[in-house]
């Protein structure tokens, strides 16, 4: 919450979004689910997005 006061929604919005790639990770580490290619691919997909949107930081 503290940083929805302090950062832009565009930056913090994508950030916000790698906790569905957590959760694919999670599940798949501990939990034994078998994600099929087109979740992985879309987990890919947020981290290059929030990845991108943190380089245009610098």
């Amino acid at each position: 919450m503290y940083v929805l006061g302090h950062a832009p929604l565009s930056i913090v919005a994508p950030m916000a979004a790698l906790s569905y790639v957590g959760a694919v990770l999670t599940g798949r580490l501990f939990l034994g689910e078998r994600p099929r290619a087109r979740r992985w691919i879309g987990a890919g997909l947020v981290t290059l997005g929030a990845g991108l949107v943190g380089a245009s930081l610098g």
